[in-house]
């Protein structure tokens, strides 16, 4: 009996220059943080290197001040700006497609619904282990950089080659409030926090924290107008506003943990040979399967932390 066209690999293989773009656009409607990146232009692709690099600048030129029309103008070469430097992570995984189950999704409609919903499984599950790396990745290898070490509580680490305690580093405040619901201080810690890290235009743009703080802060608007950002609404990601800036909740986020980010000044760089890559479908060499790989190569950067903030809330349940 001659062997058939295995038609699931081949609807596949098809398709699957765009299954990578297909899994990140399900990625980036998925979590918020990457979907705030995104809308900034954020996600950034790099052609290769050892390293990403993110701009950041430590000093003003000196040469500018106010003068007399006849003053001579000095003329230095201030050195201004410096480079973090961030070491690649991955996050990888596997699709596999069994022989079985191809023989039973023959015909077109039902193989496309087949490969949707590995497509679907794919999403789902590198939206998980990326929105946990993003978040909450300790940025020890293998691990990437997140919220919980660029925003540490301990503000003296050193992130991205670069001393928390070096000035040119321009720090934040990692403050200790006691519960939120205590006297205001989950408001008053809030605003601090916001005050402390806004220079001029440039400043936190938005507040992620618990759901157990998300609460908090929802209780403590009771009976206020509750404003909310309607890009952010209308691509369903459930929030409030504190002033102008949207809060969110992540379940990766450490109890009592509140982060205040400035997302324009965060980065998710990717490896152009590693952007959402799927390798092509192979036969198991010992399973009645096919399978492929799927992985990105990439990690968080910034260029600033003095517009960034974290705050813990201690006390109660959860910091409430």
């Amino acid at each position: 009996m001659p062997a058939g066209t295995n038609y699931g690999t081949a609807q596949l293989s098809r398709t699957q220059p765009n299954f990578g773009d297909e899994v990140f656009d399900g990625i980036s409607t998925n979590n918020s943080l990457v979907w705030m990146l995104r809308q900034s232009g954020n996600i950034k692709t790099s052609e290769g290197g050892r390293t990403f690099t993110h701009p950041l600048m430590y000093a003003l030129n000196t040469s500018f001040a106010a003068r007399a029309h006849d003053a001579t103008i000095p003329t230095p070469d201030p050195q201004t700006h410096t480079h973090s430097e961030w070491t690649p992570g991955v996050i990888s995984g596997s699709i596999t497609l069994f022989r079985l189950h191809q023989a039973m999704n023959q015909g077109k409609a039902a193989i496309l619904k087949y490969l949707e919903e590995k497509k679907q499984s794919a999403i789902t599950s590198m939206t998980e282990v990326l929105g946990d790396e993003l978040v909450d990745g300790s940025g020890t290898a293998p691990s990437w950089d997140s919220l919980e070490t660029i925003i540490s509580a301990t503000n003296t680490t050193t992130v991205g080659g670069i001393a928390g305690s070096d000035a040119t580093w321009q720090n934040y405040a990692a403050t200790t409030a006691t519960a939120f619901n205590t006297t205001n201080q989950g408001i008053t810690s809030m605003d601090a926090a916001v005050r402390g890290a806004t220079f001029g235009t440039k400043s936190p743009r938005a507040i992620f924290t618990t759901s157990v703080l998300y609460g908090g802060y929802y209780i403590s608007q009771a009976g206020n107008i509750r404003y909310y950002n309607e890009e952010l609404a209308d691509a369903h990601f459930e929030h409030l506003n504190f002033g102008r800036r949207p809060v969110l909740w992540d379940d990766n986020i450490d109890t009592g943990r509140m982060y205040f980010v400035d997302t324009d000044s965060l980065w998710l760089q990717v490896l152009k040979q590693g952007n959402l890559v799927t390798t092509s479908f192979l036969p198991s060499t010992n399973q009645l399967s096919d399978q492929a790989l799927m992985y990105i190569f990439g990690n968080l950067t910034t260029g600033s932390r003095r517009t960034q903030g974290v705050v813990t809330f201690t006390g109660g349940t959860g910091g409430v």
